[in-house]
């Protein structure tokens, strides 16, 4: 009897916990994409009114591309940009200058401070674990200042000083190659969770893709 209550429980709980991950979610397709939204800074402010929705795709071989439709565009080329690797394995990114792990976003921001934003959008009231790896994944040593927000509030800044991606791909190096977060908090429907990538202190976003591993659970409903 205890035994069968146990298993009760244990799938009850089971059920409650609902996952979503940045990865195993990620769409070339659709944007938004259900609970995720791919964009950038209109300015280069934080605050969620200067979100703006990607509108453009573009691939290198097996890693995609999310970026400002051309009119679009803060400055010239295709940053601020949200980039994915499809494949099983670590991937070269542009000029095979950058790496990405299996599954990896990556971020870089506007050589003029717009920032990369990927937005989680709350589906149901309740309290979730938000858990985020960033790690500098150029092989020129990134230098970004990265963040986790809800709604405008900053739950986490951090700087991403060097290279932290794929030891296979460029020697782990650096100040702070990576950078993580992880915390429970209570969302109510609607509420963001926005990851933001940003150019750093040295205001260039030269060599500074920032790859990114985000997940957010649905632990329980109120």
């Amino acid at each position: 009897m205890i035994r069968t209550a146990v298993i009760v429980f244990f799938c009850l709980f089971a059920r409650a916990a609902t996952t979503f991950d940045l990865s195993a979610d990620f769409s070339m397709r659709d944007n938004p994409n259900k609970v995720w939204q791919y964009g950038y800074s209109e300015t280069n402010s934080l605050d969620p009114s200067q979100f703006r929705l990607d509108k453009s795709t573009g691939a290198l071989g097996e890693i995609g591309f999310w970026h400002p439709s051309v009119s679009d565009r803060p400055g010239p080329g295709y940053y601020p940009y949200v980039a994915y690797n499809a494949a099983k394995q670590t991937q070269l990114g542009s000029s095979n200058g950058w790496a990405a792990r299996a599954g990896e976003v990556a971020m870089e921001a506007s050589n003029s401070g717009q920032f990369s934003l990927v937005r989680f959008v709350a589906p149901a009231p309740g309290m979730y674990k938000v858990t985020a790896r960033f790690e500098g994944i150029h092989f020129g040593l990134s230098s970004t200042d990265v963040h986790v927000l809800h709604n405008a509030t900053s739950l986490f800044d951090a700087e991403i000083q060097g290279y932290g991606g794929d030891p296979a791909s460029h020697q782990v190096q650096g100040a702070s190659p990576t950078a993580a977060f992880s915390r429970e908090i209570e969302l109510k429907a609607n509420d963001t969770v926005t990851f933001a990538v940003g150019y750093g202190k040295n205001k260039t976003n030269y060599g500074d893709t920032t790859g990114l591993f985000a997940q957010v659970v649905l632990l329980r409903n109120p």
